[in-house]
């Protein structure tokens, strides 16, 4: 080989290190960039250019970016009311917003029905023949079940083989920790009655989106009430029985259910009801309160060893009143309106209540009890003093995330 065509060779090796060394200097300066990006930017993106998409996409990238931004962005909210059915919502938790109408109208379906939320995926189950069903009281209901990424608006259906009968299916929970892993499990629980009626055949079946496959767990002896009110926390999916008081678990590692202490009042202190039961920051949560009789209110919060439950917080709202009169209600017995949503614990270590009030969600700060609209709440028929008095709405715990469903 002549020494001209070895020197132009040894040039364009050069160059093509060199090349790559920028390019892979260039992806390294792009995840760091985006690593400090919200979710919702980083989803367009994806459809910028194939490197875009690639980084974006890829597991570890989608596990360090949830880590980097563990945080909650808003609640979801679901009108239960017949005669004004509002669209499913989003309140925003920072500012002052009016509640966002979500562009996803499979959720507003007649027929669906949204079961759990979870790290930002969202389980809804959807009744095919709904309008059979309402002119046909005896008509078989013909029901499927979904997984949805609000952020992004995909969904896709989990396949379920010998599905149980509306009154036998007692619960459905997703367990999603986006910090670990991008596959989720969803959790079926069944109640099958035994040949002594006294007990109940509790049946776990899981769904793993990372083998697309089911797995069924044995059945235990059982009687325990069972909710779509679950939790998902530290590798459980925890419910709280309101009938028997008491707090189970299913360890999804173990694949067995084991119960837990509830929190234990100070003798002779006013009743308290169960107003919250929820994970927030990484820690597990049960607010108790006098509702509707009183605004005195405690917090707990779940050691991470699942051995007992500590005081957070105990306060009054009683302050409010004054602000928001709307709040005390009843003309021969006074009673008092407000329903705790959720608990965000900020990054200064300030712990927020996201209260509903009629007509308005509010944040009170629990150190200076400083108080902030986060929005208005329109109709009234649907979240005023009655709706709130009665539970008319449900609200789920909203979350971006990257996760491909």
């Amino acid at each position: 080989m002549a020494p001209m065509t070895r020197r132009r060779l040894k040039t364009l090796n050069s160059l093509q290190i060199s090349s790559a060394a920028t390019v892979a200097s260039i992806e390294d300066l792009l995840i760091e960039i985006f690593m400090h990006l919200a979710v919702k930017p980083l989803v367009k993106f994806k459809s910028i250019c194939k490197q875009w998409y690639s980084i974006i996409s890829q597991p570890q990238f989608i596990i360090n970016h949830a880590r980097k931004n563990p945080r909650l962005n808003g609640l979801l909210l679901k009108s239960l009311t017949q005669e004004e059915y509002p669209p499913l919502s989003l309140i925003h938790l920072e500012n002052f917003q009016p509640p966002t109408v979500l562009p996803i109208q499979f959720l507003n379906n007649p027929g669906a029905n949204i079961l759990h939320s979870c790290n930002g995926l969202l389980c809804y189950s959807v009744s095919q023949n709904y309008m059979d069903v309402a002119h046909d009281p005896n008509a078989s209901v013909l029901i499927s079940y979904h997984i949805c990424n609000p952020t992004s608006g995909h969904s896709t259906r989990i396949r379920v083989f010998n599905a149980a009968s509306a009154a036998d299916l007692r619960s459905v929970n997703i367990a999603f920790d986006p910090s670990k892993s991008i596959h989720y499990k969803v959790i079926f629980v069944r109640r099958r009655m035994s040949l002594l009626e006294s007990n109940r055949l509790i049946k776990f079946d899981i769904y793993s989106s990372e083998t697309r496959s089911w797995k069924f767990v044995k059945e235990v002896v059982y009687d325990v009430g069972f909710n779509n009110r679950g939790v998902y926390w530290n590798g459980a999916i925890y419910w709280y029985d309101t009938t028997r008081r008491a707090i189970f678990y299913f360890d999804l590692d173990g694949e067995c259910l084991k119960s837990m202490p509830t929190p234990t009042s100070t003798p002779g202190s006013p009743k308290m009801h169960l107003e919250y039961f929820g994970e927030s920051s990484g820690c597990l949560h049960l607010i108790t309160t006098r509702r509707p009789l009183g605004m005195q209110f405690t917090i707990y919060e779940m050691q991470r060893d699942k051995s007992d439950w500590i005081v957070k917080c105990n306060g009054d709202l009683s302050f409010m009143t004054i602000k928001y009169p709307k709040m005390v209600c009843g003309r021969k017995y006074r009673y008092y309106v407000y329903r705790p949503l959720c608990l965000v614990e900020e990054e200064k270590k300030e712990s927020n209540l996201v209260l509903a009030i009629p007509g308005k969600v509010i944040s009170c700060n629990l150190k200076d009890k400083a108080l902030k609209v986060l929005c208005d709440l329109k109709p009234a028929i649907s979240f005023g003093a009655l709706a709130i008095t009665a539970n008319k709405f449900k609200t789920y715990q909203y979350m971006e995330t990257l996760a491909c469903i």
